[in-house]
């Protein structure tokens, strides 16, 4: 390789110079990229027992619906007047923020009610419609008391229970219900892997990402 003199005070760089320096630069900057694509291991925080639910379109729905797909959870109430809908506008922003082919079955959105006494498949469909849930995409579910309660909590390790009000007027609720307001990350085998502020979109959608990649799940 060598640099031919053209005029007095310019340089024309030999084209194997330009080659090289190409990939010189390409080296790290690919690198690069590559560290920011790759997020850190995940840890394994629980696997999820099998159960017996119903989804909002009135079908069973188990453990084994959930396997192949990496699955972002939460967990609701349709008569709850202050953190679900913003828990629901906040897993609208994620179903928005998916690429078609997550959206095609890479990545899924579940939520769970936790007053499934009230909460029926149909109260489901008509309320996650309301936030513009994708059939298919964005799946609810709901059943008999004690399985719901033994999913959440024994299953996705989550909270939820009843608890007393003191309100003076008798025409409303006698109670509320508690629940855990984190987003949960189900992995393609139905293992848990992380517990996320619903404030945190990005890191929560970089680790389901990375599920989905196949070196992880």
């Amino acid at each position: 390789m060598q640099v031919v003199a053209e005029k007095p005070g310019r340089l024309v760089l030999h084209p194997g110079w330009v080659a090289f320096a190409g990939l010189a630069l390409a080296v790290p900057i690919g690198a690069l990229f590559f560290r920011q694509s790759v997020a850190p291991d995940l840890p394994m925080l629980g696997e999820l027992p099998a159960f017996s639910l119903l989804a909002e379109d009135g079908k069973p729905f188990g453990r084994e619906d959930l396997l192949g797909r990496v699955w972002i959870a939460d967990f609701v109430y349709t008569s709850c007047s202050d953190a679900c809908p913003r828990l629901q506008a906040k897993m609208k922003k994620l179903q928005d923020r998916l690429i078609p082919l997550e959206q095609g079955g890479n990545i899924g959105l579940l939520s769970i009610s936790v007053d499934p006494e009230r909460d029926t498949p149909q109260k489901l469909k008509e309320y996650g419609e309301t936030f513009g849930a994708r059939a298919g995409l964005w799946r609810s579910l709901t059943g008999d008391q004690k399985e719901v309660e033994r999913t959440v909590v024994r299953g996705f390790h989550t909270a939820m229970a009843k608890m007393p009000r003191e309100d003076a007027d008798p025409h409303a609720e006698a109670f509320d219900i508690m629940h855990g307001e984190r987003l949960v990350l189900v992995d393609r085998m139905g293992r848990i892997r992380g517990y996320y502020d619903a404030d945190d979109p990005d890191r929560l959608l970089r680790d389901a990402r990375a599920l989905t990649g196949g070196g992880r799940g």
